[in-house]
């Protein structure tokens, strides 16, 4: 519990609504990034978006692009349609690739995820 406690201070300070901001920003960047490659389909909706993107990419397997971008360093996850079927089913997609940007994380990371990514699909 120290460190919840801990980061719930970190929090306090650097204040809600900035940090709020800050992830809004690197969502978006992310968003646009990935919107920009080929086969990439976002499959977010809503006015207000989570810190959490989500996307299907045309003839790969969300989980064998998490390997690939887990060698490359990129912390991400995937997610099966059966955590979300009506979504997934609306998108007719069987499952994500997820990437989740935090404050904490630079612009340059956002890219470097966006061109990791491009250079997997490239490579594949």
């Amino acid at each position: 519990m120290l460190g919840t406690g801990e980061a719930a201070r970190y929090a306090t300070a650097l204040g809600i609504d900035a940090i709020r901001t800050r992830v809004r920003a690197l969502t978006e960047r992310l968003s646009t990034g990935l919107a920009a490659l080929a086969g990439v389909r976002l499959l977010d909706v809503g006015a207000e978006r989570a810190g959490i993107v989500t996307a299907w990419i045309d003839g790969h397997d969300p989980a064998d692009l998490v390997d690939a971008l887990r060698r490359r360093r990129i912390n991400t996850s995937w997610q099966i349609r059966e955590y979300a079927v009506l979504h997934y089913d609306d998108h007719g997609v069987g499952g994500s690739l997820r990437l989740s940007p935090h404050y904490y994380n630079t612009e340059d990371e956002i890219d470097t995820a966006v061109a990791a990514l491009q250079d997997v699909l490239a490579s594949s």
